[in-house]
């Protein structure tokens, strides 16, 4: 009879908790005005993290571009395999200017340029494959994209000790199913598997942003829902469209939207050199250079899945 009470009460504590994680992911919604806007390589790291790393890699570049700080060119090179295609599609970048930036922006420029003005996509693939060091030096720059965000207070550290005591509710429950299950109480199997969202709202709870963080995280989920239902109808500006790619949209979603847009130099360089399978050349260049992939990217995705995470911790 107790044994049945505990269990009841382990799925009771779950729901609880999984209402206490909703509330608490919600965020402040009745304010959608921000007083300033997040560069797009930090709007990609609060939103994506390192999922999606090659993304916030190109929007720092088109970025620096829209501020006159580097050149971007696109050039054709013949292939050294032409048992895979007979030409490759490359970038030049040229520094212009390195003033005013920020720091996370000057992280990323010594570790592409290092003491050159000019390098390639084809040079950079080179280091990408024989050279460790600049994989791990984007995971450094990685850490300054976390820092800049922590200093914008869009961290939170006071709920560590709730976090704490989830996890432990969450440990307990487990006890309760394992000891139902030994005294063969299928109602212990239910217990475990409430056991679950408690692990993961306590997890979540640990790493989890400030409030002002959390509105802007459901600011850009709704965005990113607007913009692949095909909801986003009204002319953008540049960066509005570079806060769409920093989302990591995939051209079936960007390019309808870009389309009903102004044009924008900086935007043409992703969506006018498109590959065969409907991606972005240079989101192919980005992933060959920076991370050594000759994957190509299409039209519904970024080609993420083989990276190793190892590298940019």
């Amino acid at each position: 009879m107790i044994i049945n009470i505990l269990n009841f009460l382990a799925v009771i504590a779950a729901i609880y908790v999984i209402k206490l994680g909703s509330d608490y992911n919600r965020g402040d919604n009745s304010n959608q005005s921000f007083n300033k806007r997040l560069h797009p390589s930090e709007i990609n790291y609060l939103y994506k993290d390192i999922n999606y790393l090659n993304r916030a890699i190109l929007v720092t570049l088109l970025e620096l571009k829209r501020r006159g700080k580097i050149e971007i060119e696109k050039y054709v090179r013949e292939s050294r395999n032409k048992t895979l295609e007979d030409f490759v599609v490359e970038y030049r970048f040229s520094i212009l200017d390195t003033s005013d930036l920020k720091e996370h922006e000057i992280i990323f420029i010594r570790n592409i340029f290092e003491d050159k003005d000019v390098i390639t996509t084809d040079e950079l693939t080179q280091k990408a494959i024989n050279e460790s060091k600049f994989l791990s030096d984007q995971g450094d720059w990685s850490n300054y994209l976390d820092l800049s965000l922590e200093r914008q207070n869009l961290y939170e550290e006071s709920n560590k000790g709730l976090s704490n005591k989830i996890k432990i509710l969450g440990l307990i429950v487990v006890v309760i199913g394992v000891a139902s299950l030994v005294r063969h109480n299928i109602l212990g199997l239910v217990s475990i598997i409430s056991a679950l969202p408690i692990f993961l709202v306590g997890i979540n709870m640990g790493i989890e942003k400030s409030k002002e963080g959390r509105t802007l995280l459901n600011h850009f989920a709704q965005l990113e829902e607007m913009a692949k239902k095909g909801s986003i109808k009204h002319n953008l500006g540049e960066e509005d469209l570079l806060e769409l790619l920093a989302l990591s949209l995939t051209m079936k979603y960007f390019l309808p939207i870009y389309e009903n847009s102004h044009k924008y130099d900086t935007i043409n360089l992703v969506t006018e050199s498109i590959n065969e399978y409907g991606g972005s050349h240079l989101d192919d260049a980005i992933l060959r250079g920076f991370m050594g992939f000759t994957a190509k990217t299409r039209d519904d995705t970024l080609d993420t899945n083989r990276i190793d995470y190892r590298l940019f911790k």
